[in-house]
């Protein structure tokens, strides 16, 4: 008779398969590091086969424990739809609020993680600027932000901190004897602001593009008219860090924060800010450094959305 599967191995089993080590996986579901890695034992002599190997990294999948994970997902899910409606609970919902640097870089792969974690949250998504974003925060009209840092009574905390670069083509030249072309957002931004800071009067520049939107920037760029700064997330494949190549001045990082009223906490908000912390950069416990704010634009398909457009 084939053995009965107990959803709280599974829960735990799937948290690690989606890349939670055991220590976490721990904290996750409210049980020690030694009762996870004793229940993974069990589940593994249940289905008869090893679901997870070692490696440098920690643990991964065997071929076994991925042809399993569908089946572990499907019946933890299940169980919790069943309880919510059984309890008539309505599901979690959550008004997100983010930068356009984040929503066209980091932001598919977090919505993606935290889908796997809470396929019954609602998620509504709005991508403004910084400012705009904590604003609503404060209204209500959503209840997280992820944005730069701002010194304002909603801010709960640093998520991530990263290095501003010069980012061009790869290849990009610049003739000697010739202004640096920029690509830039209209005043206010948070990168305007350094890059023309850090410039000064040693380095002539130009602005070669504006554009009201980040994929605008990204454009030109590609083109290889200009660079731009902003961080290493917007690195994608055929964008380079050229600060080194060109000679250009160092510039400083920006930090982003989460925005939020500190007693409407949650399980899948806390997730949420913990995934954006991972896949934004490590947490800084360190000094600040300075600080900046960032206008808006970005599209995103996937969930119910919200696109505001500063005026120029």
């Amino acid at each position: 008779m084939p053995a009965n599967l107990d959803l709280a191995t599974l829960r735990s089993f799937t948290l690690i398969a989606q890349g939670r080590t055991f220590a976490e996986a721990a904290d996750a579901v409210g049980r020690s590091q030694s009762a996870i890695s004793l229940q993974i034992q069990r589940l593994e002599a249940d289905v008869g086969a090893p679901l997870f190997r070692r490696s440098r990294q920690g643990v991964e999948l065997t071929i076994a424990g991925e042809r399993f994970l569908g089946f572990a997902q499907r019946l933890v899910q299940m169980n919790d739809d069943a309880v919510l409606k059984m309890s008539g609970q309505a599901p979690c919902n959550i008004s997100l609020g983010v930068t356009p640097d984040f929503a066209e870089t980091v932001l598919p792969e977090v919505l993606e993680r935290f889908r796997q974690e809470h396929p019954t949250a609602e998620l509504t998504l709005r991508i403004d600027g910084s400012k705009a974003l904590v604003e609503a925060v404060a209204r209500r009209d959503i209840n997280l932000a992820i944005a730069l840092h701002l010194d304002d009574a909603l801010n709960q905390g640093i998520v991530a901190e990263a290095p501003m670069l010069w980012i061009g083509r790869q290849g990009f030249e610049l003739r000697e004897g010739l202004a640096l072309p920029l690509a830039l957002f209209e005043a206010p931004c948070a990168f305007r602001t350094a890059a023309l800071g850090a410039l000064g009067a040693n380095v002539p520049f130009r602005i070669a593009a504006t554009s009201p939107s980040l994929g605008g920037i990204i454009a030109a760029v590609r083109t290889g008219l200009c660079v731009t700064v902003r961080t290493r997330h917007l690195l994608v494949p055929g964008l380079a860090d050229l600060g080194a190549s060109l000679d250009l001045p160092a510039l400083p990082s920006v930090t982003f924060s989460h925005y939020a009223y500190p007693n409407e906490r949650s399980v899948e908000r806390d997730t949420l800010i913990e995934i954006c912390r991972r896949y934004l950069g490590e947490r800084v416990a360190t000094q600040e450094p300075d600080r900046y704010d960032e206008p808006a634009l970005a599209s995103l398909d996937g969930v119910a959305q919200q696109i505001a457009v500063p005026a120029l």
